[in-house]
């Protein structure tokens, strides 16, 4: 229950100057907070590893650090395949865009929108995609974290409806 702790003990041998042992020092320290912290990185880890979205976490640089398995899915890269390499890097995604992105992430602010990206294979496709900083204790940003969606089926359907009520109008 709440009143469950964890104890770390300590066990050293007290010595005579002639160096036989007279007794034992005891230690006792609690350790429950840093057992469930512990516990709840682990929940946290498998959370994001089990996630139905790409995760991905980057250095201050934007260089990919980790990729959760659905990124994988997606993009058809492994993480060793990617790391270091950066997060934004696909012909279709205009400097502006990838400008005002950096802009606001490293103001500490988060960042939503569009990403075209390209898969292994070399197909395109886009993501919903929101970038947040990570920060310190002490206020300093130290990573950022980048949750992803594929969006690219759904934006065919939303292109071919375009299409298609272009068309309807042109008959009427």
């Amino acid at each position: 229950g709440d009143a469950q702790r964890w104890i770390e003990l300590g066990l050293s041998p007290l010595r005579s100057k002639d160096q036989a042992v007279i007794g034992r020092i005891v230690t006792l320290r609690d350790v429950t907070v840093r057992r469930q912290a512990g516990e709840r990185l682990r929940e946290l880890y498998r959370a994001v590893e089990a996630s139905p979205v790409s995760i991905v976490i980057t250095d201050l640089d934007g260089r990919i650090q980790y990729v959760n398995p659905k990124y994988s899915a997606v993009s058809g890269y492994s993480l060793p395949e990617v790391k270091n390499s950066r997060i934004v890097n696909a012909d279709e995604t205009l400097p502006e865009s990838q400008r005002q992105l950096w802009d606001t992430i490293t103001s500490g602010r988060e960042w939503h929108g569009e990403i075209c990206n390209r898969k292994k294979s070399g197909e395109l496709y886009w993501e919903n995609a929101s970038i947040s900083p990570i920060l310190d204790a002490g206020g300093q940003i130290t990573n950022y974290v980048v949750v992803k969606e594929d969006i690219t089926e759904r934006r065919r359907m939303q292109e071919q409806l375009q299409v298609k009520n272009k068309y309807l109008s042109i008959l009427h």
